[in-house]
């Protein structure tokens, strides 16, 4: 059972910068490439990791809203990796060196992975990737994933955390400060929606020769 099935994520992963002429003169504009659409945790999973999640947003939100709102999105994995590492060794979790033994976080950030599909232009329109498959073809790299999960995961602390009856507005709250979306809307249904993209656009270039 999922803690809302209908409110998906849907975030920017690659965004360039376009300028055209428009009137005889220079305009950029911000276009994304390449989206990642993540469905919310199961209740199930929500259960067994409530406390670092629960741990995670208390130390996200410690130092303030303005630290929450500007950093919390880029440290969000991090910080989820520290409490997990926390929680263990107040649990008494400890592998055979001595060290925390976070295997349950470790299994959190990939059911993250999991619920997560990389939506990219292929040759006949919009693909539908897994993470790794999309990682290991090239359409994003090692980082670019590093910075949605932590985006997913900062979404997650807030939106699994909220009451049900607060789950929309803190969804669409969450996602205005991520610069994303909430969507409905299936995976091929979402797809659907997107604009089609030409055959230029369906590699994204190592270095963009694109002045912002």
């Amino acid at each position: 059972m999922k803690i809302d099935e209908r409110r998906h994520l849907v975030l920017p992963v690659v965004v360039d910068k376009v300028t055209s002429k428009q009137d005889g003169k220079d305009v950029t504009e911000e276009v994304v490439r390449i989206y990642a659409y993540h469905s919310p945790l199961s209740r199930e999973v929500f259960e067994a990791n409530y406390r670092i999640l629960a741990a995670t947003k208390s130390a996200l939100a410690g130092k303030g809203s303005h630290y929450l709102m500007s950093s919390g999105p880029r440290i969000a994995a991090l910080t989820l990796k520290d409490e997990g590492k926390k929680d263990a060794a107040v649990r008494g979790l400890f592998d055979s060196d001595g060290n925390p033994d976070d295997s349950e976080t470790k299994a959190l950030f990939a059911e993250i992975k999991r619920l997560t599909t990389i939506l990219c232009p292929g040759a006949n329109g919009w693909d539908m990737l897994p993470v790794d498959v999309a990682i290991n073809q090239g359409k994003i790299d090692a980082e670019d994933w590093e910075e949605a999960a932590s985006s997913v995961v900062f979404f997650t602390c807030h939106y699994a955390m909220a009451r049900k009856a607060d789950r929309e507005t803190v969804a669409r709250a969450t996602a205005s400060i991520l610069a994303s979306s909430i969507t409905s809307l299936a995976p091929m249904e979402y797809v659907g929606s997107l604009p089609s993209l030409t055959q230029v656009e369906h590699t994204r270039p190592a270095a963009s020769s694109i002045p912002s």
